[in-house]
């Protein structure tokens, strides 16, 4: 794939340039090479649940399962975040309930709460008061990974190609079909960038009836 041939291609010119610094050789051979453009857009790479997957994956879903697919399809907090979310970061009274997050640009931002995900975290959290700081009894990536792929397996909704990040991108498809605001999509998956969050224009584009289907 056009994208690992990049990442070692990197790996290869660092090593040529560790090398030429170190005196051991004057050779750079990769100097003029170039990966091949990659023919799939980026959107494609990673799709998001529709709302009846998300739906039929609620059904199946214990309560902590359900508290991640929350944090994640209405949320749209990253699998980092989940991991690293404790009790003291949830904030359930008031008019606005919120989540404290750290994001991986190492800055604490708030994220509102639907109110699904605050009802889901009220009940996980009074089940299991004892079970330490952390929200999730889950420590690693692929801890949440595996929960979801098994959630998927038994709700018969399809995994491959969407994984644990695709229902971040469920998020952001949803905010966008409903606000057609890009600025909207930014602030509440707290890109860096509006370049990222475009990729969800072309997500609800073609999910949408076409322009012409009523002529």
């Amino acid at each position: 794939m056009p994208g690992s041939v990049k990442i070692r291609l990197a790996a290869a010119r660092a090593l040529y340039g560790a090398l030429r610094w170190a005196g051991a050789s004057d050779a750079a051979p990769l100097t003029d090479v170039r990966a091949a453009r990659d023919p799939v857009p980026a959107w494609e790479k990673r799709k998001p649940y529709s709302q009846a997957d998300i739906k039929k994956l609620l059904i199946r879903a214990d309560p902590q399962q359900t508290v991640i697919l929350l944090l994640d399809a209405h949320c749209g907090l990253r699998v980092s975040e989940m991991l690293a979310l404790t009790h003291t970061d949830v904030h359930l009274d008031g008019e606005r309930p919120y989540l404290s997050v750290m994001s991986k640009r190492q800055k604490r931002q708030e994220v509102p709460l639907s109110q699904s995900t605050e009802q889901a975290l009220r009940q996980w959290l009074t089940m299991a008061p004892q079970l330490g700081i952390q929200v999730l009894t889950l420590k690693t990536r692929k801890g949440v990974s595996d929960q979801l792929r098994k959630l998927c397996a038994v709700s018969e909704v399809r995994y491959d190609g969407r994984h644990v990040h695709g229902l971040r991108h469920t998020a952001g498809t949803e905010i966008y079909r409903q606000t057609r605001d890009l600025l909207e999509v930014r602030d509440h998956l707290r890109h860096a960038s509006m370049d990222t969050s475009a990729i969800y224009v072309n997500h609800v584009r073609t999910q949408d009836k076409a322009i012409n289907r009523d002529w």
